[in-house]
């Protein structure tokens, strides 16, 4: 039987392993309904809250202006209008003391029931800040205030107007019990969460319960364990009009919470709910989804085990092959008799490592040339033949170029106080170095000549900054030249000093010779005016030409030195060094 056949049945087989993922699906999404359905119910309950603080507090302003036009009457005595206050107050449901202040904010009466024993005393007088707010909203809300009786009150002020000018009469002042609002609260609880639940309150700005359905949590800090975490510290949030959903856990209780802005007063509603009832369904249904998606994966699994011992074998064969030719045994092979889509992929295992075998040698003999090609070339110059980017024939073509002449100044008394030996490994040690920081600018070393070195810039690619990448690359070989006198010193009894000279301009760059013995250098006048900078050059100067100065004259400072004779050259040459 032909792979594919082998592997239909198998599928067929594992069917059963896509209807549990959808099960799984399908329960993930019921939950996600589910969830949503809980936060909304604590949302709702918390908007209905909402509602009732906010027409406590619009029935409390209503009785307020109502006594505030009573009082501001015209042409009614002081005793009339005392007297319809008075009758007012005795009607209201929130408004049980208003004190009147005049234009100044000076008191002049109050008028209290007698009935109600937990009132806030009123205020001496009243601010300027707080008038201000009064005239211009038409009402001033004050923090809430804690009584003797450690019962929360709202503060009210409200300006009072006469004719139709409205010429300011005076202030009338009151303070609402949020005691009513309480057991408002438990109420709500009970019916939305069960007896003995008290699962809704108010907060404030400073995180203090106002309102709540037990009356020892009244007045008290928001505890740090549950919503005020996710407030992070402070009641900015409630000047927003955008509610706050949080999970914590208080006293070892896993809870949801909501947090609704009343952000016209500063305040919050709060609506608890236990995760455990919130998510009573969720959890049946998580039950029932993973016991149909676990009985379908049972048999699932089983099927497939059955039927993939079948196919493993020659699979396994296979796979062990591949791990001895990952370690590095190129001999492997495999022996598999079947004539379907294994066998052919064992004949080709086959073949691979056979082509493995050879690309191997390939790359170790290409990795040898290389290394011992860049023992005398760059490796940029090395990659070029590999790649068959350069031709190895004679000839070349005209490129501008900037070539470094590098010579150890005075070299000769050195060779002649030292044996050639030690003379020699210190050369290769100073060519060495000198060579690095000219493949670390991209250049390359043309040849050695003696105690002296040629490197180009801009082949065998073109480059458009070669004067900058030539002087950077003399100026590290003055500066690493300095820490190899700290030991050569010690070792030589004396320094090593360079002279440099750097030239641009346009060279024929390309392989020189003959057809046996050919190679890749520069030839031109730019490259004889370096030369001749450079045995002018005295120790620790580098010297270059107006060419390259007026190309580096942006990153480095340079000293002319006027027009110079060089050796061989029938016209002077504006010469420039280069300062510390």
């Amino acid at each position: 039987m032909r792979l594919r056949s082998k592997l239909t049945l198998t599928l067929l087989a594992l069917a059963l392993v896509p209807l549990a993922t959808a099960t799984w699906v399908l329960v993930r999404l019921n939950l996600g309904r589910l969830e949503l359905s809980a936060k909304e119910f604590r949302l709702a309950v918390a908007d209905d809250v909402a509602r009732l603080v906010r027409s406590t507090v619009t029935q409390a302003r209503s009785e307020l202006g109502a006594m505030s036009a009573a009082l501001s009457q015209p042409n009614v005595s002081g005793v009339e209008r005392e007297r319809a206050a008075r009758n007012l107050l005795l009607g209201a449901n929130h408004v049980h003391n208003v004190a009147l202040y005049d234009r100044q904010g000076k008191f002049v009466m109050a008028l209290r029931s007698e009935q109600i024993k937990d009132l806030l005393p009123h205020r001496a007088s009243l601010g300027e800040g707080v008038r201000g707010i009064a005239r211009t909203e038409g009402v001033a809300l004050y923090g809430v205030t804690i009584s003797g009786a450690g019962s929360p009150h709202l503060p009210l002020m409200q300006p009072i107007f006469v004719g139709r000018e409205r010429t300011l009469y005076g202030y009338l002042w009151t303070s609402i019990s949020l005691r009513p609002l309480s057991a408002e609260l438990a109420r709500v609880s009970r019916r939305r969460f069960g007896r003995n639940a008290e699962r809704v309150f108010l907060i404030d700005e400073t995180l203090r319960v106002i309102a709540h359905g037990r009356p020892s949590a009244v007045a008290k800090p928001l505890d740090k364990t549950g919503i005020a975490r996710a407030l992070g510290g402070d009641g900015k949030h409630l000047r927003r009009d955008v509610a706050l959903s949080a999970e914590y856990s208080r006293a070892g209780e896993p809870l949801l919470g909501v947090l609704l802005p009343l952000k016209e007063l500063g305040w919050g509603v709060v609506v608890e709910q236990p995760r455990a009832q919130a998510y009573a369904a969720i959890r049946t249904t998580w039950i029932t989804g993973l016991t149909v998606g676990g009985a379908f994966l049972v048999i699932a699994l089983v099927i497939g085990l059955w039927v993939g011992r079948r196919l493993a074998s020659p699979v396994q064969a296979v796979a062990r092959a591949a791990r001895e030719v990952a370690a590095g045994n190129l001999e492997q092979r495999i022996e598999c008799n079947t004539r379907d889509e294994v066998g052919e992929m064992a004949e080709s295992f086959n073949s691979m490592a056979q082509d493995l075998r050879f690309f191997e040698k390939r790359v170790v003999e290409e990795t040898r040339i290389r290394s011992d090609l860049s023992r005398y070339l760059s490796a940029e110059l090395v990659d070029g033949i590999v790649n068959q980017e350069i031709e190895l024939k004679l000839g070349g073509e005209r490129r501008e170029i900037t070539v470094i002449f590098a010579d150890v100044v005075a070299f000769t008394p050195l060779t002649e106080k030292h044996d050639p030996e030690q003379v020699v490994a210190v050369l290769n040690e100073l060519f060495t170095f000198m060579t690095e920081i000219v493949f670390r600018h991209g250049g390359i070393v043309d040849k050695f000549m003696g105690d002296c070195v040629m490197a180009v810039f801009g082949v065998p690619r073109p480059q458009e900054d070669t004067p900058l990448r030539a002087v950077r690359a003399a100026e590290e070989m003055m500066r690493w030249l300095e820490t190899g006198n700290v030991r050569w010193r010690k070792e030589l009894g004396s320094e090593l000093q360079l002279g440099i000279g750097i030239n641009t301009g346009q060279a024929i760059a390309g392989n020189i010779g003959s057809e046996r013995r050919m190679e890749y250098t520069v030839i031109g006048n730019a490259v004889n005016v370096a030369a001749r900078l450079e045995s002018i050059a005295r120790p620790g100067q580098v010297l270059m030409t107006k060419e390259t100065f007026e190309r580096v004259a942006d990153e480095f400072d340079c000293e002319p030195l006027g027009s110079q004779n060089l050796v061989g050259k029938l016209e002077s040459v504006q010469v420039y060094a280069l300062m510390d």
